[in-house]
């Protein structure tokens, strides 16, 4: 039976610089596990909701090229998802009518269907864990996280 590990067997006055990074490395990758665990029963995965997700976010129309760097993937990793996601009727492609060269994504409405229940799968996630902050500590928080990523947002090499 394979060992049980948690962040208490990490020493983390070890490297007392850097203990912001590790936690912020293990909170996203346990938060992603238990989304993709909440998502798989309904035929959903992380990975092929997580472009649909920024889809349904976004306050304008897509390129595919913008749709890569904005979930920082490269675009032929992209473009091979956007098949799969097309297959399924999840989205579709449209060349744009202003530059023939770029191919907008768009959710239909099958995906538009899809992105609701991701959102409401990935509320009730982010209400279990935020439950032990009060509105001004979860405000807070949100304030501090926006303040760091607008700092790597603003490095021209970074993307998420």
């Amino acid at each position: 039976m394979p060992k049980s590990f948690t962040a208490a067997c990490l020493d983390q006055t070890r490297y007392h610089d850097i203990s912001l990074t590790f936690h912020i490395m293990r909170l996203a990758t346990l938060w992603r596990t238990r989304l993709d665990r909440a998502l798989r029963p309904n035929g959903l995965t992380l990975a092929t909701m997580r472009p649909m997700a920024y889809l349904m976010i976004s306050k304008t129309p897509l390129t595919q090229s913008d749709l890569a760097s904005l979930i920082g993937v490269d675009r032929s990793a992209l473009v091979r998802l956007l098949d799969v996601l097309e297959g399924e009727g999840l989205v579709v492609r449209q060349t744009d009518t202003r530059d023939r060269r770029l191919k907008m994504v768009l959710l239909t409405a099958e995906g538009k269907k899809q992105c609701s229940l991701f959102h409401r799968l990935a509320a009730e996630l982010e209400a279990e864990l935020s439950s032990g902050l009060a509105k001004s500590q979860k405000m807070t928080l949100m304030h501090e996280l926006d303040l760091m990523e607008a700092l790597l947002s603003a490095d021209p090499g970074v993307s998420a």
